[in-house]
């Protein structure tokens, strides 16, 4: 069993982390039909997030060694007092926005109380014993899609450190908020100030890539339950695999216009999770 548990958790969590259909909220109704609300996290599911980040890397790999590439030319040029932020190349500058959207993250750090931070606040309604937030969420990203996905004026972008702003603001919200995903987030809320659809979802990734290292490193570190060296080696391999296999698939969804039907998925499974959530409450009443 621990085995199956593996293979079928790296490729459930490989699929809802790439496409935009919300692995919290996938979890939290595992958690909700098992009733478990606890919100307590598992070793394997820490060592997953890393394989799904290493398999993002490898799909992107030419994109991730010019970002890195540029990171460390920046940081010279710096230092050498030569950087001009007025003649910048795209692949900098897409460096350097990705760099300040990952900044509304660390206020997850804020502490609520003794013995919670802001992200555990969040985290918390993903385990409240019903489902009527996460469809409502559900929806909320099925809809955000349609309105993407139809959308025919173009608009001015905004400024560059104005979209790494607002997609990091975007990307700090949806996160911790079971039903709603940060890669459907970043592209949409990307496309609609904006940005194009290739640049969008891999921005997402990008910073996809950072958070479930930290994430899962995190996780590792605090999951009530263990796994074994099997366990990890399985699904390590599938993580990676499905990662990059998704990732794939993605990127020929966004380019052959096949994201309605992700999106007509988000939208009945919300509405599904939205009416057994309100039958929860009257029947928990």
């Amino acid at each position: 069993m621990s085995i199956l548990t593996a293979i079928f958790q790296a490729i459930a969590q490989a699929f809802t982390w790439i496409f935009p259909v919300s692995e919290s909220g996938h979890s939290a109704i595992f958690h909700d039909f098992a009733g478990r609300f606890s919100g307590a996290c598992s070793k394997l599911t820490g060592v997953i997030h890393i394989g799904i980040a290493i398999g993002i890397f490898i799909a992107l790999f030419p994109l991730f060694k010019r970002l890195f590439k540029n990171f460390f030319g920046t940081a010279v040029d710096i230092a050498k007092k030569r950087f001009d932020i007025k003649n910048l190349t795209s692949v900098r500058q897409f460096m350097l926005m990705t760099l300040i959207s990952l900044v509304p993250m660390l206020l997850y750090l804020i502490p609520v109380s003794r013995k919670s931070n802001i992200y555990q606040v969040f985290n918390h309604f993903s385990y409240n014993g019903t489902l009527a937030d996460e469809g409502v969420c559900f929806i909320l990203t099925g809809v955000l899609l349609l309105i993407t996905l139809h959308r025919v004026n173009k608009v001015n972008p905004l400024p560059p450190i104005f979209q790494a702003l607002v997609l990091g603001a975007t990307a700090f919200l949806a996160i911790p908020t079971a039903g709603c995903s940060l890669v459907a987030g970043v592209f949409c809320i990307g496309v609609l100030i904006g940005m194009n659809q290739k640049t969008a979802v891999k921005y997402a990734f990008v910073l996809s890539f950072v958070y479930l290292i930290v994430r899962g490193i995190i996780e590792i570190c605090i999951g009530v339950t263990g796994v074994s060296v099997v366990q990890i080696i399985i699904a390590v391999i599938l993580s990676v695999a499905a990662a990059f296999f998704f990732v794939r698939l993605l990127m020929y969804f966004i380019k052959n216009k096949l994201l309605k039907y992700v999106a007509s998925y988000d939208v009945i499974l919300g509405v599904l999770c939205a009416i057994i959530g309100i039958v929860e409450v009257i029947v928990r009443k």
